[in-house]
């Protein structure tokens, strides 16, 4: 079960999880964002290589350092592609619908076959998303198909998702291995050089590089912490309580996101997005508690 400290950490960082998205969404260029919360993460949070035994860490725990880096990579890279085509509101749910894909790629590669009760958990996210590509809450719209809906936003949103479930299976071995705290700061850093290297890739993005940090600077500060603020928070809730619990209940950020949106972003159709998210969190938490 969750301890009352896991509970704590798990709720704090759902608080501070979307804060940090909402940034980036507001934010000019998501890449160079974010490419930027790396950059100075890297080097304000640098201590943590003088306070952590980074000598002590053995050649499996830098395959999990390496592993996590690539899975928030792809992470990363479509958290801002999906930002930049669709509303907060809408697409953060989804994006942290990854427990879905924890269970599938369980049934795909490992042959582990899920509860009934994950099963539900499915079809109720599977519901949310629905629900929450609504315009107004009502049975004519609930049974009609899905053709409203931007599948390509969807799609990518889906892929995010994927990318955040590889890395989450990845992570839990990691800070086994390693303290957690410099576990984040070894994978976010050298993530941060990968996103670099995409940058690179980007020629009109490069040249507003400069100009979108001097404008971000303190937004993009802000940003780098409180990202590192959050996910800590839940490394160390993984090493106290079972990862089920701890991932089932972080999901209340999918709540906390939409009502960020709604009320910071002024995105539309507030009470059916609202509606949606509560909606998946509940199926989320199934699949993770029960499965």
């Amino acid at each position: 079960m969750i301890t009352k400290l896991s509970f704590i950490l798990i709720i704090v960082s759902g608080l501070i999880h979307p804060l940090w998205n909402m940034l980036l969404k507001r934010s000019r260029d998501k890449v160079i964002f974010y490419l930027n919360i790396h950059l100075i993460f890297t080097v304000l949070f640098s201590f943590v290589l003088f306070k952590y035994p980074v000598k002590d860490i053995t050649l499996l725990g830098w395959g999990f350092v390496l592993l996590s880096a690539f899975a928030h990579f792809f992470y990363q890279m479509f958290l801002c592609r999906t930002y930049e085509l669709g509303d907060m509101s809408l697409t953060y749910p989804i994006v942290r619908s990854s427990p879905v894909f924890v269970l599938l790629m369980g049934v795909m590669f490992l042959r582990e076959m899920p509860s009934k009760t994950a099963l539900l958990g499915v079809c109720i996210v599977v519901l949310g998303v629905h629900v929450i590509n609504q315009k107004q809450l009502s049975l004519v719209g609930l049974l009609s198909r899905w053709g409203h809906m931007d599948k390509k936003v969807i799609a990518v949103a889906c892929l995010t998702a994927i990318a955040s479930a590889c890395y989450s299976i990845i992570d839990k071995r990691g800070v086994l291995l390693i303290d957690p705290v410099l576990f984040f700061y070894l994978f976010f850093s050298v993530s941060g050089f990968m996103f670099l290297g995409y940058l690179l890739t980007l020629k009109d993005r490069r040249k507003k590089y400069f100009e979108i940090l001097r404008k971000d600077k303190f937004k993009i500060v802000l940003a780098a912490i409180l990202e590192f603020s959050s996910y800590v928070l839940i490394l160390y809730a993984f090493r106290i309580s079972k990862v089920a619990y701890v991932v089932a209940l972080r999901q209340i950020s999918v709540v906390f996101g939409v009502l960020y949106g709604s009320l910071f972003l002024k995105e539309n159709y507030g009470r059916v997005r609202f509606a949606g998210a509560v909606t998946i969190f509940i199926g989320i938490f199934l699949i993770t508690a029960f499965g």
